[in-house]
């Protein structure tokens, strides 16, 4: 009996498969990237009270924020891959977030959402002190969490 694997099989038929090596690579170079932003994002947050990562804020949906305040009910989501088509800017991934945002809005936190962009600049470091600031001090109880 002669045995062969999918590979062998599909050259020997002349079928063209993707190669396991470029999906691979691509794979890493995201892991890369997504951590070296993290790395940026832990940096921008020195000195800011004590967070939490990948906080699980509801109940009984699977949720997290990337970055959380717990007992200020106050939460950063990072989006990276914005220029790129990534998750966040495609329709089904961009309805899903949109739900959950606005899931978390209901149930008190007030959430910035932010790219590489607002990190690079310092602008998500000058929102969070912003709200961590009046957080600390009693929210306006609109519950949106404007800066």
């Amino acid at each position: 009996m002669l045995r062969l694997t999918v590979a062998e099989a599909a050259h020997y038929l002349g079928i063209k498969t993707k190669a396991k090596g470029k999906r691979t690579a691509g794979a890493a170079k995201k892991r890369a990237q997504a951590s070296a932003l993290a790395g940026k994002a832990e940096a921008i947050l020195l000195g800011l009270p004590e967070h939490v990562t990948e906080h699980r804020f509801h109940p009984t949906r699977r949720w997290r924020f990337d970055y959380a305040w717990p007992d200020l009910k106050i939460a950063m989501e990072l989006h990276g891959g914005v220029h790129s088509g990534g998750r966040h800017t495609r329709g089904k991934g961009f309805v899903a977030d949109r739900e959950k945002m606005n899931t978390a809005i209901e149930l008190g936190w007030r959430v910035i959402e932010v790219t590489p962009e607002h990190i690079k600049n310092g602008t998500a470091r000058r929102w969070l002190e912003q709200l961590i600031t009046t957080g600390a001090k009693g929210d306006d109880g609109d519950g949106h969490g404007n800066v």
